[in-house]
């Protein structure tokens, strides 16, 4: 496998005749997985299916593996696609269901049954391959999906759109195990979700996307570090006197606001790497005793709110 970038998105933008899908999207994905987060309909499908070759981009420039899926029939095999919507045929077995799109890939008729043996073993369901599709859980369809993605020995790039959508907290389990089993293969894993928790579970690297644009890239962290003095930052203090340390802390020059509970106070800031030495000045000085002292902005549901809080301006 690859240890390099895999995809490259250079400005591209695609339209759906005046409705813009994507604008201007810069994009490297690497071994391992990456998320991409935001809500429904700020283009991640178009995303993935412009990385699949099955939309061709109105601008820009799509790489693939070295070459242009939309052009390439040969790369596009070396692309699995885990899509949202349903795949396999309603009236056929799992099995038939995942005879025909190994076929379809290429595979001759020994490496097909033994891609499809492997397929549902990975996804835990030998005992119900010769059942009717459309008599399976959501859960089970979207293991059958990862199965298949999982199974796929020469796709080196593996593209799951909402894999968790609909699925029970038990199946969501087994597929996030399915899925940071597929990111430890080398291959590169591209996963989207509007469910923020999801994405933190399998990946710190992350796309932000809203109204089809990318408005940051990169760990959580760095994200993070990026809008920490660009947003307000909210700080919860706990504290054995909330009342007398609210006000010492609202005449402090960056502390925008400031809510008082029973057992801590949360404040606001704009620049909290100022704010966190001010804080520690006052409580040092006032003798109140403090327990905790934490910061209600970190991981990726901070990253996504302070990100998309200016509309389509970027990081």
């Amino acid at each position: 496998m690859s240890t390099g970038s895999t995809a490259t998105l250079r400005e591209v933008s695609v339209f759906y005749g005046e409705v813009l899908g994507l604008s201007r999207i810069d994009l490297e994905l690497e071994p391992g997985i990456t998320g991409i987060v935001g809500p429904n309909g700020c283009g991640k499908s178009t995303l993935m299916r412009v990385l699949t070759g099955l939309i061709e981009v109105s601008e820009g420039e799509v790489v693939v593996l070295g070459s242009r899926p939309f052009h390439d029939a040969a790369i596009r095999r070396r692309i699995a696609f885990v899509p949202a919507t349903e795949c396999f045929f309603d009236g056929l077995s799992a099995r038939r269901n995942l005879d025909i799109a190994f076929r379809m890939r290429g595979l001759d008729k020994d490496a097909t049954r033994a891609a499809t043996d492997r397929a549902l073993g990975i996804a835990d369901l030998e005992a119900d391959a010769h059942r009717v599709y459309r008599t399976w859980s959501r859960g089970m369809r979207q293991r059958l999906k990862l199965g298949l993605a999982l199974a796929d020995e020469g796709a080196e790039i593996v593209l799951l759109d909402e894999p968790f959508l609909g699925v029970d907290p038990p199946s969501r389990r087994q597929l996030q195990r399915l899925v940071v089993e597929l990111g430890r293969t080398g291959r590169s894993v591209l996963v989207s979700s509007h469910v923020l928790h999801e994405i933190e579970s399998l990946t710190d690297r992350v796309a932000v996307l809203s109204h089809g644009r990318i408005l940051g890239h990169g760990s959580i962290e760095h994200l993070l570090e990026e809008v920490r003095d660009r947003h307000p930052h909210r700080i919860r203090i706990a504290t054995a006197d909330p009342r007398n340390l609210a006000v010492r802390l609202l005449s402090l020059g960056h502390v925008s606001a400031v809510q008082v509970d029973p057992d801590a106070v949360e404040l606001i800031t704009e620049t909290p790497s100022l704010a966190y030495r001010e804080i520690a000045g006052a409580i040092a000085d006032s003798g109140i005793v403090v327990y905790e002292v934490e910061t209600l902005d970190q991981g990726l549901e901070a990253v996504f709110r302070n990100v998309t809080a200016a509309g389509v301006d970027r990081l």
